[in-house]
């Protein structure tokens, strides 16, 4: 049994609540969905491409009230409805809509999705519906009921459907809008492929009405024999009780949960995570009935001089930039199969360390990266010539960047945040990227 200090800090649980936001577009994803209870929504979904924008505004440019989203049927040959869902083309979810479709290949625009489900809900749960990622601008609909909105192509976002979703007959409508903008990030001219679409997997999430959210655990700051960490859940609850557990370590502790979150220090020495010993330990959180559990390496990375140190020891990094692009297909990676192609090839060249250019790739690339002993090189599309006098284009940039921070902050192998690439000197560039930087060491300065 380890001794357990367990500190419950307002401040730092109030500065968590707004570094660790997903901001007011989308609600702050779920941590680690693999451990969660989740049906698919992969497969085939039916699609209306909308060049012309007619399932969203009216011919005044305002957005309708009765658009794509409704999923109408025409009753009677004198209705204007001029879309049908039930006789569209479809294609697979995760993908890309350029290689699916020819015809689709260049296109950049709007594209509506449509899938059809039924779903068990008991009282006592809450559902969420998870995007994995869908470029650029997704606006999703739950049975003709706006749920909200997301920015960015290459990061999770999800929406609370328990109020909205039914036993039967439920249709999820998603617009997806891949159209390149000067204001963006990335912005207008890249040099990679444009993908358009739900490239990422779709998941229904049941949770508990109380339930472990998110949650953080490595090394202490300094130390190679002290864990600190915190676990937070999805309200202000206080009283519950809250487990931890790293069996290997002879770890098994409860702790008491204050106002949603609890930050806590114990003492154990384990085997550090390196590219020559991947080590991963078995860790669980439980609530109640709520558990989650992961694998999670522990290592120290920082800097000496000119030299980078990882567990204390000087370490050369060789590494290759990998694009999320399918080894043996065009398009875009869509199954952990072609994640461990790439990942392997890299090996094979003898590197140990990968940069994912240039934008977050998705979740299961870092994890089957920290398995293989590859550490990770993280960044956000801040790419060229991004408009860094542009307010709205840097919280865009932002908002991205914490995306990453969150989804990955557990993963050992990450041992740099990105936050540019190959961008123009200028007084604004320099205040965009310090003020990105500040950012990325505020939400977590344990990394390079």
């Amino acid at each position: 049994m380890s001794k357990i200090k367990v500190v419950l800090l307002l401040t730092f649980l109030a500065s968590s609540t707004g570094i660790f936001a997903q901001g007011q577009l989308s609600d702050k994803p779920i941590q680690n969905i693999e451990a969660r209870d989740k049906v698919t929504l992969d497969g085939l979904w039916s699609i209306i491409v909308d060049p012309l924008e007619n399932g969203y505004y009216n011919y005044r440019w305002q957005p309708k009230d009765n658009g794509y989203f409704m999923d109408a049927k025409m009753e009677n040959p004198s209705d204007l409805i001029e879309y049908n869902f039930d006789t569209s083309y479809q294609i697979m979810v995760p993908g890309d809509w350029n290689t699916q479709m020819e015809k689709l290949y260049f296109y950049e625009g709007t594209v509506w999705y449509k899938k059809s489900f039924d779903y068990d809900l008991q009282p006592n749960e809450r559902a969420y519906v998870y995007f994995e990622a869908a470029n650029y601008e997704a606006i999703a609909y739950l049975n003709g009921e706006k749920l909200g909105e997301h920015i960015g192509g290459y990061t999770p976002f999800q929406f609370e459907v328990t109020d909205v979703i039914k036993e039967k007959d439920n249709f999820l409508v998603v617009k997806v809008d891949n159209k390149r903008l000067r204001e963006a990030i990335p912005t207008i001219n890249t040099d990679w492929w444009n993908y358009g679409g739900i490239t990422r997997s779709v998941h229904l999430i049941k949770t508990p009405q109380t339930y472990i959210k998110d949650y953080y655990l490595q090394l202490a700051d300094g130390s190679t024999n002290k864990l600190e960490g915190w676990v937070e859940l999805n309200d202000d609850t206080s009283g519950e009780m809250v487990q931890l557990g790293i069996p290997e370590l002879n770890i098994s502790e409860e702790f008491e949960v204050r106002n949603g979150k609890v930050e806590f220090m114990l003492d154990a020495r384990p085997e550090l995570w390196s590219p020559k010993n991947p080590k991963l330990y078995d860790v669980y959180i439980k609530m109640g009935e709520n558990v989650i559990e992961d694998e999670i390496g522990f290592r120290t990375i920082e800097t000496d001089g000119t030299n980078i140190l990882l567990n204390g020891e000087e370490i050369f990094l060789k590494g290759i930039s990998i694009h999320e692009e399918a080894p043996f297909k065009t398009g875009r990676v869509t199954a952990v199969e072609e994640v461990r192609i790439l990942l392997q090839w890299a090996k094979e060249l003898g590197v140990n360390f990968v940069r994912l250019a240039h934008y977050p790739h998705n979740e299961a690339m870092v994890r089957e990266a920290e398995k293989m002993g590859l550490m990770v090189w993280s960044e956000i599309p801040v790419y060229w010539t991004v408009l860094f006098e542009n307010e709205d284009t840097f919280k865009n940039a932002e908002q991205q960047l914490e995306d990453m921070m969150i989804r990955d902050k557990n993963r050992a192998a990450v041992v740099l945040w990105s936050i540019a690439n190959e961008t123009p000197v200028s007084e604004g560039r320099n205040t965009f990227l310090k003020n990105l930087a500040d950012r990325a060491r505020a939400i977590d300065d344990t990394r390079l």
